[in-house]
Formats: structure tokens, C-alpha cells, sequence
């Protein structure tokens, strides 16, 4: 009987999933036939496509046409148009470079400096945008997808997965689906950790439960266990799925295998969720929560195309711990993977399944999936690299706690770790103190400093709005980023997020937190609405991060162009940042009348009947359900496009037609000479400043 077990998009690229991985293994060792889709990387190849792209575009120019049929916009089509227009320019440059940037990802000179692969990411990131606007309203971006229809929501949810107008995993998953009629599953097994795999991974359930009749579709992954005590809220799924896996899979999939080929009774499987009609039905695992980790195998990647994935080497990921040591975060919810159940791997078993993994697949790069890596184990296993002399080199996620002083990063370091991801969280003493958090800011600020003189990269992560966070708390987070940013590699940050299996939903009184009752519909909501007594709202910390979002310190810093983490570890360390240049005299008139103006290559002008800057002024300042809505008037503007640069400026009435002689062939003492007098300065400043922003060159004859 084989098994096939697969991974959704959307997720990150560059290297394959652990959880399908280490049930291969598992199954493997029993004896059971286990096959591996990872259909997220396979989704990249497929949207990102010449093909695709190509589609996309028709998609764009289609739509931006029935819009300028009116004569005016609401504010919600009038911001589609601008974002459909601003993608439209990019088109034919994103057509040519795509692909090549695809293939740039995995090639190693692409990490040789910060601007090459700053670059190749900008593509990838901008095609990406290119497919969501096709697509409209959807987002989809490297490790998240997001559309009109809500996760949160199973009506949504169902509707989502037969839209076919904003679902743009439908064509793809329809394209799959004769390689997965041919491996012929009896079961199989859809992994869903994130809410941006819920959708995915739902409208591939129901395409597969459409065209392959007899297999029995089983659900888990880590977003499956946050349900538990309301099972209920999955019953919508049951007619595409046939049941669900919450919490550690080994030993209920096995047991499930073992029962669905004998036609034994589902019920009595321990550790699954399936409908009855009369209610649902699940038997949970006896205590302690199976299995002991001393009887896994190694995590199995056979099957899955590891030269594929978008990263300059093979990285595996792994873990040496399940559940977390420190387990107190007032606001964490990781607790509920493991039911509250923390356990470790022997070091002996974690060196021997990089060794294992090392030999098999080629690789010595590892990614430690832990939620946070003991400091103990995490030294250990550096100096048992270091002595065996293995050239393995590794990332992870670690506290900043006093443990990692000076001489055990230099031991992590010379062990193989490239880099640490830690979660800050706050600078703020009292708001770390109300989050349990258990570190010092003075302290975190050393151990990041310790880690740029040993070469280890940082990603820094933090939250806004903790419950009576105040501004100025907040402000004294990123007074933290500045004082450390030359030794910081990226950050990531987001508002606070109040989950409802973490300690504090559980007793928010402390905190001065109300939870709010949820929005109708929101069956599936792993989250809550909450008011505070003091400090930050939820809206006032999202409008903080938008204010914030721009600074020039967090911008140099910001993870937004990456398109994977795992990718910071082959790029080289940041720079300090050097001292602006002072911007070259421009050269005198006599000069450049003699010189003749060319557009600089691949530069698009055009006419748009909307002016996107009206648009982008007054849609953001609509005031929502006003009497008279706000609707943007057609103004036809010109507009000239840099795409590698990705610089739009509106030319003018007059601007295309003073553009028209800049092809090299006359000089600009001709082209003016041929203007009315009176228009000369006016012409000659709208020359120079294009040269400025570099949509000008002027050639010597």
C-alpha cells in the first residue's frame, strides 16, 4: 500500500520540509511505501514562469482596460488600477529576467556581494507582486499567501478553494494532478503548519478528493493542533478530507496505515480526528505523548528534488529538541505541538543524523528547525564538529540569555554555527519582566555585538503593542536596533498577536487585557480580539509599525527582499554603512549642448488615463463609509517607467513630445534650437533633472 505525503505552498524555497521528512523516515523504517511532493517549490517553477508570467500579463492589460472605461473610480477600483498600472510597466522587463533570476538563486556568485544578490531577490519579489495583481486582491510572497477569502473563516476557506479568479494554486495543483494519478496513493497525507497553507492546502484536498476517489486524504501538520478542544470547527472540511492528525504524527499515521489496510475500525485509531454525523470523533494518545525520540530514525528526503530548491547549496533541516526548555513566554503558543512536552535528543544522536544526512545527500549545510536550541546542546555539538574535524555548518534559533557569553559563541562559531536567530521581542526592562521573556537588553546587546567579532550572522526579531507596552517602550526597542544595527544582519517585526492557546489568553488579568467576543464566521480563528487598559491598542501598534516601517535605519535592516532566511548565511556580512557621496557638479550648458540626449535603455513611456498619484493621494485619505465615497476622475497623465530601477515619473503634458528627439541623433543645443525661445529654460531644466534620476544619458558624437 503506498503512502504519499505532501507539502503546500506556500512556504519558504530554498530548502525541503522536516515534517513529511521525518514521517517518511518513520514509515520507512516500518516497512511502509511513503512517496514525497513538495509542491510549494515545485508552485515557484510554475507561477514564476515565462508561461505564467505571460498570462498574468494579459490577465493586467485585460483588466486595467475594463477600468478605464469609466469615466471615474471608486476608491477600491481606483487603488486596484493604480497597483494593476504600476505592475503593468514591469512586464516585458519581468518577462526577460525571471527566469534567469530563478536560476540565479542557486548559483553561488549571486551571494558574492549584498547588490548582486539584492538584485536577483528584487525579481523575485517583484514578479511575485506582478502574479498578485494579476490576480487582485491576492498576496502572495515568499513563506506567505494571502487573498480576499479569510483563513480564519471556513466559509471562506470553501469558497476560496474553488475561486478560481484569485486562487492562483488552482491551475497548479490542476497541472499535478496526473503525476499524482500515477504514483496512485491508497493515503494521503497533506501537511498544513501556517495559515497561509490552510487555503493551499484545502483547494489541493479538494482537487485530489475530485480525482482520486479511493484514497483516504488524511490532514496534519502544526496548524491542525491548535483546534483541539474545538474539533468541531473542521467538521466544514469533511466532505474533502477524511479526517485530521493534530500534534506528533509517527504513531497515529502508522496506526491509521495499519488499520485502513486491514479495514479495521478508524474509530479506535488513537491520536485521530475524523466526523461522524453526529459529532466528532477523536482518541487522544495515552501519556507521555509518543514517541520517544531515542526511537526516531533520521529524518528521509528520498524522492525529493534536492538540487531543485532555490539556495546555493543543499540545506537539511533538523531538530534537536521537541517543544521549548524555556517554555514561559507569557505570549507563546509553541507549547502546543508538543502538549507542554519537552524532550531532547542525545548529542550522539543528533551528530550522527548530520552525519547520516551529510553522507547520503552531499550536504554539510543544517537548519535547526527548534524553537530554541538549548545553549548546553548547542555547544556540545559545536565542539564535537570542531574535534571531529566535519565541515559542517549550521543555523538556528537560540535565546539571548547569559549562557551565550563571548566564549561560547567563539565555540559555536568554530563548531560550524553561521547564524543565530533570536527573538527580542522588546528592549524594554518592565515590558520583558510582564512577557516572562527572561532576558536583559544589556545583555542581548553583548551577545549580538559577540557575534558579529566571531562572524556568526544575527536575525533579530520583535513585536509591538505587548499589553501596556506604551510608545515610548516601543521606541526604546528600536533605540536597541539602532545602537546594535552595524552588527545586526536583518530583522523582522510585527504587532502583537494575542494566541489563544498562550498563557496569557489563558489568564490576560494580569495585563489588564479584555478578549473580545469573535467576528461572525470566524469558525477557524487560532487568535483573539482584545482591548487593553493601558498602553499600545492593537490598531495604535499596527499604525506604529507603518509609521516606523520607513526609517532608514530599520530599512537598511528589513527582511522584506530576502527570499529566504537560510539565504543570509551565504552572503557576505553587512558593511558599515559608509558616508552618502556628495552628488557630482553637474556639467555647465556649453558642455552638454554639445552632447546628444538618449533615453537610457529600456525605458517605457506611456499614457495612463488615471493619475496614479491622485489615486495613491486620495484613496488613502477616503474617510470609510462616507456619505458621498470618494471616486477618482480621469486625468489622462504621462508617465516614463526605469524597470531595473523600478522608478516611475510623470513627464507632463508636453513630455513624451520633448522626448521624442532624445534617440542620440541631435544634440541638445539642436533640440533647443528648434524650441520657442520662451520654452528653452523650461526644456532644458526638464532635461537635466531626468538625467539626474538617470532616465537621460548624454552621448559624445
Amino acid at each position: 500500500m503506498r503512502t504519499l505525503l505532501i507539502f503546500p505552498p506556500a512556504s519558504d524555497p530554498a530548502h525541503p520540509p522536516l515534517g513529511i521528512a521525518s514521517l517518511a523516515g518513520f514509515l520507512r523504517a516500518k516497512g511502509e511505501e511513503v512517496r514525497l511532493l513538495d509542491l510549494n517549490l515545485l508552485s515557484y517553477y510554475y507561477l514564476l514562469s515565462r508561461e505564467n508570467l505571460t498570462a498574468c500579463a494579459a490577465r493586467i492589460a485585460r483588466r486595467m482596460g475594463e477600468l478605464e472605461q469609466n469615466r471615474d473610480l471608486p476608491a477600491a477600483e481606483a487603488g486596484e488600477y493604480r497597483l494593476l498600472a504600476e505592475n503593468f510597466l514591469s512586464q516585458d522587463y519581468l518577462l526577460a529576467n525571471t527566469p534567469r533570476a530563478l536560476a540565479a538563486l542557486k548559483e553561488t556568485t549571486t551571494y558574492a556581494s549584498r547588490a548582486s544578490y539584492l538584485q536577483v531577490a528584487t525579481i523575485i519579489r517583484r514578479a511575485m507582486e506582478f502574479i498578485s495583481a494579476a490576480h487582485y486582491p491576492v498576496r502572495w510572497y515568499p513563506r506567505g499567501f494571502s487573498m480576499s477569502h479569510l483563513p480564519t473563516q471556513s466559509g471562506d476557506v470553501l469558497r476560496a478553494s474553488e475561486d478560481d479568479r484569485e486562487n492562483i494554486f488552482i491551475p497548479f495543483f490542476e497541472s499535478c494532478l496526473p503525476q499524482v494519478s500515477q504514483i496512485n496513493p491508497a493515503v494521503i497525507g497533506i501537511s498544513i503548519n501556517y495559515y497561509c497553507q490552510l487555503i493551499p492546502g484545502l483547494t489541493l484536498a479538494r482537487l485530489l478528493k475530485k480525482r482520486l476517489r479511493d484514497s483516504f486524504l488524511v490532514v496534519g501538520g502544526g496548524l491542525i493542533c491548535f483546534f483541539a478542544g474545538g474539533w468541531e470547527a473542521l467538521r466544514p472540511f469533511s466532505g474533502m478530507v477524511d479526517g485530521f492528525i493534530p500534534f506528533e504524527g509517527e504513531l497515529p499515521l502508522l496506526e491509521l496505515l495499519t488499520t485502513w489496510r486491514r479495514g479495521g475500525d478508524l474509530a479506535q485509531v488513537k491520536g485521530f480526528v475524523h466526523f461522524r454525523e453526529e459529532d466528532s470523533h477523536y482518541l487522544p494518545p495515552p501519556p507521555p505523548p509518543p514517541p520517544a525520540l531515542e526511537a526516531l530514525p533520521c529524518p528521509d528526503f528520498d524522492g525529493l528534488p534536492l538540487a531543485d530548491y532555490l539556495s546555493p547549496q543543499v540545506i537539511l533541516p533538523g531538530l534537536i529538541c521537541r517543544g521549548c526548555y524555556w517554555g514561559r513566554c507569557a505570549f507563546c503558543s509553541h507549547a502546543q505541538l508538543y502538549r507542554g512536552r519537552f524532550r531532547q535528543k542525545a548529542i550522539s544522536q543528533v551528530l550522527a543524523e548530520l552525519q547520516e544526512m551529510a553522507r547520503k545527500y552531499g550536504t554539510s549545510y543544517f537548519y535547526f528547525t527548534d524553537e530554541a536550541i538549548p545553549p548546553p546542546a548547542a555547544r556540545r555539538l559545536s565542539q564535537e564538529i570542531r574535534v571531529q574535524g566535519l565541515p559542517y555548518q549550521w543555523f538556528g534559533e537560540m535565546r539571548l540569555e547569559s549562557a551565550l557569553d563571548r566564549e561560547a559563541l567563539a565555540a559555536l562559531a568554530q563548531g560550524g554555527c553561521r547564524m543565530l536567530m533570536f527573538g527580542l521581542e522588546s528592549a524594554a526592562p518592565r515590558v520583558l519582566d510582564l512577557m516572562h521573556k527572561g532576558i536583559i537588553p544589556e545583555k542581548a546587546g553583548e551577545i549580538i555585538q559577540a557575534c558579529r567579532e566571531q562572524g556568526i550572522r544575527t536575525f533579530v526579531m520583535f513585536f509591538i503593542g505587548f499589553p501596556t507596552e506604551t510608545r515610548a517602550e516601543a521606541e526604546k526597542t528600536l533605540a536597541f536596533i539602532a545602537a546594535h544595527h552595524e552588527a545586526i544582519s536583518h530583522v523582522a517585526f510585527t504587532n502583537f498577536i494575542l494566541e489563544k492557546s498562550s498563557p496569557i489568553y489563558q489568564q490576560p488579568s494580569p495585563y489588564g487585557l479584555t478578549t473580545l467576543p469573535p467576528n461572525p464566521g470566524e469558525d477557524l480563528k487560532i487568535y483573539a480580539h482584545y482591548e487593553v487598559e493601558e498602553g499600545l491598542s492593537g490598531d495604535e501598534a499596527i499604525s506604529f509599525l507603518e509609521e516606523i516601517k520607513d526609517r532608514p535605519m530599520l530599512r537598511a535592516l528589513i527582511e522584506t527582499y530576502l527570499v529566504s532566511r537560510a539565504h543570509l548565511i551565504f552572503l557576505p556580512p553587512r558593511e558599515k554603512p559608509k558616508a552618502l557621496p556628495r552628488p557630482p557638479t553637474p556639467p555647465g550648458l556649453e558642455v552638454i549642448s554639445a552632447s546628444h540626449p538618449k533615453l537610457a535603455d529600456g525605458l517605457v513611456p506611456l499614457t495612463l488615463l488615471f493619475n496614479l498619484d491622485v489615486i495613491r493621494t486620495q484613496v488613502q485619505g477616503a474617510v470609510p463609509d462616507a456619505k458621498e465615497p470618494t471616486r477618482i476622475k480621469r486625468m489622462p497623465t504621462n508617465y516614463l517607467f526605469h524597470p531595473s530601477q523600478e522608478k516611475l515619473v510623470e513627464v507632463g503634458d508636453h513630455g513624451l513630445l520633448l522626448l521624442k528627439p532624445c534617440n542620440g541623433r541631435f544634440s541638445l543645443g539642436e533640440i533647443l534650437g528648434a524650441l520657442g525661445e520662451q520654452n528653452r529654460p523650461a526644456a532644458l531644466d526638464f532635461y537635466q533633472q531626468l538625467a539626474a534620476a538617470g532616465f537621460l544619458v548624454w552621448e559624445e558624437n
